[in-house]
């Protein structure tokens, strides 16, 4: 399946490549490819930044951390699309980088995620068995089982308390 969606993006950019280079011409096409290049890297740049900031303001409480943790990843396929040779992934990458374009994009990502959250939850992938441990959650930990008895509050606690005479146990030289 990977090696088809691989040969599917490459008919897609080669079509786009041919279409521009047959409507503006092939210099035409050379130079927005490099233009797309040079504005994808100012703007990861620029982005990247912003994006590091709101994290910041984020941990620091200013801001809604799931807002920043959105923008931080739609940046970054922003980044790899920019990265990623081809006239359309550049486009795609670009729109990615516009901080309105995120906005339109931020509720989509957050429904996809609490969806992948919830489904990966309620099959048990989340926290698979050992996943902590060998023993799981308690891994290196001795858990004893036991009941919280409330005591009457009408009675009052012993002042004096009952010593009992005995030996330790140890030997005592």
């Amino acid at each position: 399946m990977p090696l088809l969606y691989f040969f599917l993006y490459l008919v897609v950019e080669i079509s786009a490549l041919v279409w521009l280079a047959s409507t503006v011409g092939i210099l035409w096409t050379v130079f927005a490819v490099i233009a797309l290049s040079a504005v994808g890297l100012v703007s990861i740049r620029s982005q990247g930044r912003r994006v590091l900031s709101e994290l910041r303001s984020a941990n620091a409480g200013r801001r809604s951390p799931g807002g920043a943790v959105a923008d931080g990843a739609l940046v970054a396929l922003g980044s790899v699309l920019l990265t990623i040779p081809g006239l359309v992934s550049s486009v795609l990458g670009l729109l990615l980088m516009i901080p309105l374009t995120r906005a339109a994009l931020r509720p989509i990502i957050a429904r996809s995620a609490a969806k992948r959250v919830e489904t990966a939850v309620a099959s048990g992938r989340a926290f698979p068995p050992g996943a902590f441990g060998p023993r799981g959650f308690s891994a290196g930990h001795v858990v004893i089982d036991g009941d919280v008895v409330q005591e009457d509050p009408r009675r009052t606690p012993r002042q004096t308390f009952q010593v009992i005479d005995g030996t330790t146990g140890r030997d005592e030289r």
